[in-house]
Parts: C-alpha cells; structure tokens; sequence
C-alpha cells in the first residue's frame, strides 16, 4: 500500500473525529472554530475546523489502524505494520528535509529550537456543516466623514451675503440725517438775514450761541451711531469663515504624519517571530489572533525557507530585539529572532 493512503485516511478520520493518533509519532487534534472576518487580510472565513499536532499524543488508540483494516481489507498486525512504516518515512523526511507535507492537511516542519510544527492547509475545510461555503474577500470601506464634514458649514458661511444687504441701510439714514441738517441750518439763515427784527430777538434769545453746537451735535450723533454699528457688523463677518479651516488642515497633517511612524517598525533587520507560514491566509489567522490580545502583528517578509515570518516587534538593534524577545516568551514560548 502506498503510504500516500494514509495521509487520505487521516484526512477523511478528521471529518468524523476530533483527535486521530499516529502511534509512536504524535495526534492530530481537532477543535470547531466559527466563521470570522480576518481584519489584516480582510478575508471573511467560514466556519472550519482548526487542526493542531500534538507530539505527545503517541499512544495507539485503534482508531487509525481500524480504520486501515476496514479500507484496505486488511489483518490488525497488518495494519500496524503499515503505520509504522508511514512514522519511519515522516521521520526521515523531518530530518533531511526538515518539513513533511501531508495531502488533505498541511505542513508538519521543525523550527529553529527543533521543535515539530504544523501549519493546516486552510484549502480543505474538515467542518462538514460547511461545505460550500468559501472565503469571501472583503474590500474595507474608509470613512471620510471626519474630514469632509468640518469642511461643509465654513463653504455655506463664506457663500452667504452677510455684509451686502445691511450696508445700505446707514447709507440712507445718513443721507436723510444730512439733508435735514442742512435744511434747519438754511431756515435759521435765511430768517435772521431778511429781518432785522428777528437779529435783535435772535441775539436776545439764549438759544442764539448754542444753536450752532446743538445743529453739530445733532449732526453728530446722528452719524456716529451708524458707523460704530456698520463697523461691529464687519468685525464679526471678518472674524467668523477664517478660523476653521485653518484647525481642518492642521488635524489633516497631523493624522499623515502619525500614520508614517506607526508602520516602520516591520521593516527592521531585527525582528521578533512567533510562527511562520507557508500559506499567507493562515499567517493572517495568527496575526488576527494576536490583534485580539492587543498586540501588534504584521507579515516581516519571507524566510529562506520561503516561509511567510509573522512578528510582532521589529528593532534596528539586536539587543532592544533579545529584551524584548524575553518578554514575549512568556506568552509565546517558541518565539525566535529572525534577522533580514
């Protein structure tokens, strides 16, 4: 029997079951995760199956060679044989190779602490409720509302006549104050030139010195109230469609420039690695998952290996990348520093 068989009874044992055991080797084990939307790839996943290796569930449980004897009509020593035929090959790939592909489930490789890994091939959903259903890319909607917004209001000020209609009003009470001045002004000339009568009883009147200012005062008062309110009224219009747009394009510059320094930290030589991928979409799922737990994640490039590197800190410096190395072993174990 060829030992690709095994690899297809695996794969169809993990439709029905959640943990298959390799005797002597290590157990596959399977747990329902739901559909979700993948922010960094925005991907939206179905639901599927996560499917893990575990080296230390070595001890046979009967269910694989069970499952052998029933396909291929064969003894239970038969059987067995044929598994430990299929460890001795995943064993000597691992070693020379330093990675094994499984058809129907992924990429079992060894790390650089020489730890055993594996990475799912997401192409092949174990789930059955969800056949049918594939990945759905997502394009991510920008909200512009924060800058187009502020900006509405100041257009409708500056379109508006404000000054326009309130300037013609003291034009014309000025006019009819001055024509009525000067009207006053010619009767009391002509009355007290063309009788002498009325110059005796004009310099007699105590009115006579102070008709002049009292005309002037008049005069005055009536234009000064005008002027000093037409001159409020400009102050204020001046003052108001200035002041906003300036503050819009400060927010604006300021917003770029933030975004700049944020998204350098990925391109250091020194980075901080906790898995590497050889499919980008399972790179995004670890890099979703470490979001959720606050932390900061992004694809550093490709390995040797052509291994897709996800990290969560970049440094120019090897010795700020080893502290803080320390730090993220205490969450992630199996984390290295990976230099470009």
């Amino acid at each position: 029997m060829l030992l690709k068989n095994v690899e297809q009874y695996i794969s169809e044992l993990l439709f029905e079951h959640d943990c298959v055991i390799i005797p002597a080797f290590g157990g596959f084990v399977a747990r329902a995760s739901s559909a979700y939307f993948a922010k960094t790839g925005n991907v939206l996943l179905p639901p599927s199956k996560s499917i893990v290796f575990n080296k230390n569930l070595a001890n046979n449980d009967g269910l694989l060679a069970g499952h052998i004897m029933q396909k291929e009509n064969a003894t239970y020593q038969q059987a067995t044989t044929i598994i430990e035929n299929f460890v001795s090959h995943c064993k000597h790939q691992l070693e020379t190779q330093k990675r094994f592909e499984l058809s129907g489930l992924g990429v079992l490789y060894k790390s650089a602490e020489n730890n055993i890994l594996f990475e799912q091939d997401v192409r092949v959903n174990h789930n059955t409720n969800a056949f049918g259903l594939p990945a759905v890319s997502a394009i991510k909607l920008v909200k512009e509302e924060k800058v187009v917004i502020p900006v509405k209001p100041n257009l409708q000020y500056r379109t508006t006549p404000i000054t326009k209609t309130p300037a013609k009003k003291p034009i014309r009470r000025i006019a009819i104050a001055a024509v009525m001045a000067f009207c006053i002004i010619a009767l009391l000339f002509l009355v007290t030139k063309e009788n002498p009568l009325n110059s005796v009883m004009a310099s007699l009147s105590p009115f006579k010195g102070n008709s002049k200012t009292l005309t002037e005062t008049k005069i005055n008062n009536t234009i000064k109230q005008p002027v000093v309110a037409e001159a409020k009224k400009e102050i204020v219009v001046v003052k108001q469609p200035v002041v906003t747009p300036d503050t819009v394009s400060i927010d604006k510059t300021s917003v770029v420039k933030a975004t700049e320094v944020i998204s350098e930290w990925y391109k250091q030589p020194y980075q901080v690695v906790v898995g590497c991928f050889a499919v980008k979409q399972n790179a995004y799922k670890l890099i979703n998952q470490l979001e959720q737990q606050n932390l900061q994640a992004s694809i550093a490039g490709q390995n040797a290996k052509n291994l897709y590197v996800v990290s969560v800190a970049g440094y120019a410096d090897e010795a700020s990348a080893r502290k803080k190395l320390l730090q993220i072993k205490e969450q992630y174990t199996s984390a290295w520093l990976f230099k470009r």
